[in-house]
């Protein structure tokens, strides 16, 4: 009966985990748009448009995920998890180094 009660706490617990990472995906998304704006014709809006194909890419192998997680196929659900994890450790580094280079661009603009 406790292990049930488990399994019941850590499903909603990844349901909602889920979905509050895609609403932080959305929002994140909205933050990039509004970051472009304040560039109007510079060559890193290229850069942040490809930050938001990739924030894409990362929310819709969430929701994959996701779909995947409540069909309970086991092996895809470990392989889109380590997709998961390495295309999110990837995000992060390039996201910073765009966060670097438009600090840098901002900077040469005072």
């Amino acid at each position: 009966m406790a292990e049930s009660t488990d399994v019941l706490a850590l499903t909603w617990l990844y349901e909602i985990g889920t979905v509050v990472a895609i609403l932080l995906f959305i929002y994140s998304f909205y933050i990039i748009m509004k970051i472009k704006q304040l560039f109007p014709g510079s060559n890193i809006i290229l850069k942040w448009r490809i930050m938001q194909l990739l924030l894409i890419l990362l929310a819709v192998i969430f929701i994959i995920d996701w779909i995947v997680w409540i069909s309970d196929n086991h092996v895809i659900i470990f392989i889109l998890g380590g997709i998961i994890r390495l295309s999110a450790a990837i995000f992060i580094v390039l996201v910073m180094i765009l966060f670097y280079k438009t600090y840098q661009l901002i900077l040469h603009k005072e």
